[in-house]
Order: C-alpha cells, then structure tokens, then sequence
C-alpha cells in the first residue's frame, strides 16, 4: 500500500548513537500510541512541526543537567541512543520517520516485560493541552493499517496501558485509542497470524549499510534460469554487515555472494539484488539468483520461508517464466551440506509457504526494483538512487526529480543529463567513473569547496564533525560546518577507528564503516584484557549466551565459527590448545589485517586484535 512518510533526512535527524540489536518481534504485540506531554506542543505552522521531531530527538539523546539528575535519582529513563518512537505524527497529518519499520523502539517504558520488543510505538506531537485533529486520526489509521501490512500485531493501546504506575500518557489521544478510532476502518489481510496475504519488507543495501562493491558484473533477468537457497550456517543473531565482511575480506570477493538473504523474522535484507551476477554457488552465479537463509540447520521459521517464497515468486515474475527451484549442494560442481537437511528437503517438496508480496523501502507496491536497477539503471553500489537524484537536483536539472529513491525514466534521463554535463559516459550508470567524475565537478575531489577537504557528497562537514564527536574525540571538534585542518584530523582519527583508509574523504567506504561501528560494532577498549565486555562481545557474534563468562561452550562455538568462516578444521571439543589460537590468528589477520604471528600464543596482541575485530563487525 502507498502511505507518504517523512524520512530521517527529510526533517533533519541526527545519526543514532548506535542501533538496538535486542529482539524485535512486533507481530506478538502491536503498536503503543504516546503524546507529548503536558501544556500545549503542537503548532499551527506545519513548516515548524520538524523542528518538533528534532526536538524530540534531541531532548531525548542528550539531556540538560537537571535531566542527568532525574535519571540518577530513577526519576527518568537514561538518555537513549536515538529518538526513542517509530514514528511521529502531526496535527496536520503528516506521519515522520523515527526508528521506522522493523527496529526495535525504546518509548514504552521497561515496567513491564516485551513492552519495547512487542510493539511499535507513535508519538502524536501534541500536549495534554492540544486537540486531537481529524488529520492526525486519519494519520494514525493509515499509519497503523501500513504498520499491519508489514507484520505488526493487532493490538492498539496507550502508553498508560504498558504501566505499572500511572501516566496520562497519550493524553487526549487515550479516548480516540479506547473508542477504538485509531483503528483501520476494515480489517487488513495479513496480521499477525499469517496464512493470508501479507507484505514483507526489504532492507535496501543502504538501509543495511552495505559496504560499496569493488566490482559489478551485471546480469539481465531473462538470463536467469534458476533459484538457489543456502544458509549461513551462522547463528541467527548474524548481521548482513557481518556476512558481507567475511566475503569481502576473507574470502577476498567483490561484495557479498548472495543476491538476497532473509533471517528468521522473515526480514529481506538485498544483497547484490536481481540484476548483478552472485557469488554463491560455483559455476552457476550467472544463470541463478542466489537467496541465503540467516541462520543454521533447523533455524528457518515459518515467516521464513514464506519471505524466501516470496522472493522466488518475485524471481519468476521478473525472468518471465518459472525458474528452477534449487538448493547449493544440489547444483553442478558444488558438494556441500549447504543449506542444511531441512531447507533441501522443503526445497525438494516445491517450496511450500504461506503467501507475502514483497514491499520495498523505497520502491513500494510490491513490484518495484532492488538498488541494483532494472532495466540498465540506478546503480547504487556506489551511490543510492536517491542520492543520484540529489546530485542531479544540485548540478540544476529542470524539472528537478523527486527525491524517493525509486529507479525510472525520469531519475535515467536526469542521469544521463549529469553524466552528460560532467563529462563521463553518458549510459545511465552511476559507477566509479561517474562518481569521480561528478566530484571533481563540484568541487568535491577532495572534500569541500575548492578542494580543500570535507567531501559533503556522502556527508555534510557538519554531520562529519559531529559523527567525529559522538565516538569521543577529544578535543571535541566545533560543529561549525567549516572544513579545516581540525576537522580533517578528526576525521582521519574516526576513519583509523573504524577500520578505513585515513585519507581525510568521507566517501561510501567511511559512510559504511562507520555504520557498521556504531551499529554493530562492539565499541570496546582495546586495551588486550580478555574480560567481561570483550567475552560477552564475542559471544553475540559465535551464538552462544552472553553472560561473559568463557566455559566450554563458548570455546566450542568458536571453533565452529572458525570452521564456518575460516575453513580451519578444528575440532569441536570445547578445549582450546594452540590449534584454536593459530586458527583464530589467521582470521584475524585475513579479516582486519592484523599482522599477528600465527604461533598459536593466547596473549594481549591476539586479544587486541579480537576487539578491533568485534568494532569493526568483522568478526
């Protein structure tokens, strides 16, 4: 269904200071509505109800010293890492992106068990003192009936409801949610209880923060001829981030192998999408679409599968005829367990699964295209659609393009038009010529204007000094916006810290490191203890309990993970010898080049190079 929502970048939000990797399961509850608070909130200038959301945001990220206090009397929440709702929704109707779709949200308080991993939460920006208007009502039933679409519960409460002491919370809104008036005027096909229609969503490679591919070979879908599943052979906590580190670094390739992957939630996470050539099955990478299961034998669940279904019935739909139904191990040249007894055999019986349509982050309607780009264009392993959009929209493209991440002939022809202007080859694609290109055009070959540093393409110096700032540099750099030889160390520092070249350019490759920092990454102190922090980080990423305490099982899961990722052949016996510590050495140095000696001695320089590994997420 189409529903207009208000980005992060629309209205101004800041970067979070890192994302919950806590559970999120919507389905099991449903959504929480909140207001502001007391006195009046709302405003009669819709142009000012950004500026809300902002301030929402920021009140909630860093707090004046009366709130530090309130906090440390338990008298309030700590301060979050981000703005705490889903979504917002004015008195004028128009509904802004907070959290968003399939995160997991931090409003509803932490009396009561599952309140935050069971529900989305929207804010209505108004006051205990502001009238509810019939936009913001239609607002939320749009909201809410969308929300359903994409798999939340069915449940409709206030935040008073999720207490065990009294708020008013939401305020005038609570009789609209008692009466039921928040509600979609009919039921919507495919809540939470499945067996009917529903939309899945999909996770663009941006959305993910994918790292840029180094090569793109591309593929036109009446050239596929099959459909191929595989596992992770990971545990389900695995990030697609992760995945793609391994492949990248590890195993030395261009990009991650897969054209899509999907976790046990039934999330679509796009890998190297429908029109680039894979990497995930020896021999067959041109001809089939490769589709990875995040997890282990026996991990796939329901809505699982009914996500990969979906997929292969987008597949079919795309090539124009029904394509092959296969699994890794089953293809020519490939002698694997890959994906794992239960996945072949629900291959080998047609793949059955209760039916969901696709619903892409930008695209919509179910039909749309992945960032790879129908039909020649929207090549965004280098750069998204909509940031092409952008760039076209700032060389002064009349009539400018809309600025909605969706590849067509307008956003190709603006394209080529820029392409044209620059002086690259005009074809529609916007690669690494085109983007070298572009930049020194405007003035961006180095950074800033007049090539003095600062590139603002990917970033705005602004937000570079403040990403700089939020990983504690210190001094802490002025957020003035003005490139200079400060900013430029303190950009150099934050690309050594995340694990990318120090050359002072913030491009895709920064952008997506410091994602991946801030998101995955453990954020330890790399100072060679192997303690509490750095065991608990370890055990997140090998699958096991994170109680920080290193017994048998944990050092059994990391010989499995070396096995599955490294190729080490270990045994997974729980007692670690050198054999372990060589094996994990060679890891480490494949994935972060850490340059350690493959002696098999546990000590700090191993350990170092662990957590360096766990805050890069390339572990």
């Amino acid at each position: 269904m189409a529903l207009s929502i208000i980005s992060r970048a629309q209205w101004g939000a800041l970067p979070p200071k890192k994302i919950d990797k806590d559970p999120f399961t919507p389905w099991l509850g449903g959504v929480v509505i909140h207001h502001e608070g007391g006195g009046h909130f709302a405003v009669d200038q819709h142009d000012r109800c950004a500026g809300l959301v902002r301030e929402v945001q920021k009140n909630s990220m860093y707090y004046s010293p009366l709130g530090h206090v309130a906090d440390w009397l338990d008298m309030k929440e700590p301060p979050y890492d981000d703005i705490p709702y889903s979504f917002a929704i004015c008195k004028h109707g128009s509904i802004y992106e907070g959290r968003g779709l399939g995160r997991r949200q931090a409003a509803n308080g932490t009396e009561r068990k599952g309140v935050n991993q069971n529900y989305y939460s929207i804010l209505g920006l108004i006051g205990s003192e502001d009238a509810v208007t019939s936009e913001m009502v239609a607002a939320f039933r749009q909201l809410i009936e969308y929300l359903r679409y994409c798999m939340a519960g069915t449940a409709v409460v206030g935040h008073r409801d999720m207490r065990l002491t009294y708020t008013e919370c939401p305020g005038n809104l609570y009789p609209k949610v008692l009466l039921g008036e928040l509600e979609p005027p009919k039921p919507v096909p495919g809540g939470s209880t499945g067996g009917k229609e529903g939309i899945t969503y999909v996770y663009s490679r941006s959305e993910w923060g994918a790292r840029p591919a180094r090569e793109v070979t591309r593929v036109d879908m009446g050239d596929r001829t099959g459909f191929t599943v595989h596992y992770s052979a990971g545990p389900t906590t695995q990030t697609v981030r992760q995945i793609q580190n391994y492949h990248m670094d590890s195993n030395g390739w261009s990009d991650i192998g897969y054209n899509f992957l999907v976790d046990d939630t039934g999330r679509i996470f796009e890998g190297r999408g429908w029109y680039v050539q894979g990497a995930h099955a020896t021999g067959h990478n041109t001809s089939h679409i490769g589709v990875c299961f995040i997890g282990e034998d026996g991990d796939a669940t329901p809505r699982a599968l009914s996500a990969i279904r979906a997929l292969y019935k987008q597949a079919n739909q795309l090539a124009g005829r029904a394509l092959a139904q296969t699994w890794h191990g089953g293809l020519s040249g490939n002698s694997t367990s890959c994906p794992g007894s239960a996945l072949r055999a629900w291959v080998q019986g047609g793949m059955a699964a209760d039916s969901v349509t696709i619903e892409y982050g930008s695209g919509g309607g179910g039909g749309g295209s992945d960032s790879s780009g129908g039909g020649g264009g929207g090549m965004t392993q280098v750069r998204s659609v909509s940031a092409q959009q952008q760039a076209v929209n700032g060389l002064g493209y009349n009539p400018a393009l809309a600025v909605d991440g969706v590849w067509g002939p307008l956003t190709d022809a603006g394209v080529r038009w820029l392409q044209g202007k620059v002086g690259t080859g005009v074809d529609g694609l916007w690669g690494p010529g085109t983007e070298a290109a572009y930049k020194a055009y405007a003035g961006g070959g180095s950074g800033g204007s007049g090539g003095s540093g600062g590139m603002s393409s990917v970033r705005s110096v602004l937000m570079q000094q403040y990403a700089v700032n939020s990983l504690g540099y210190s001094p802490a750099l002025d957020q003035d916006g003005a490139w200079g030889p400060l900013t430029l160390a303190g950009v150099r520092w934050l690309q050594a810290k995340v694990g990318t070249p120090a050359d002072g350019a913030w491009g895709p490759a920064t952008e997506a490191a410091y994602f991946a920092y801030i998101d995955d990454g453990a954020r330890l102190v790399v100072d060679g203890d192997f303690g509490p922090a750095t065991i608990r980080a370890t055990q997140e990423v090998i699958g096991v309990t994170a109680d920080g305490q290193w017994g048998p099982n944990s050092k059994k899961a990391l010989q499995h993970h070396l096995n599955v990722w490294s190729g080490a052949g270990l045994v997974e016996d729980g007692i670690t010898g050198p054999a372990t510590y060589k094996a994990l050495q060679s890891h480490l140095n494949r994935m972060t080049g850490a340059g350690l000696a493959v002696d098999g001695a546990w000590g700090p320089a191993t350990v170092k190079a662990l957590q360096n590994a766990l805050n890069l997420s390339k572990f």
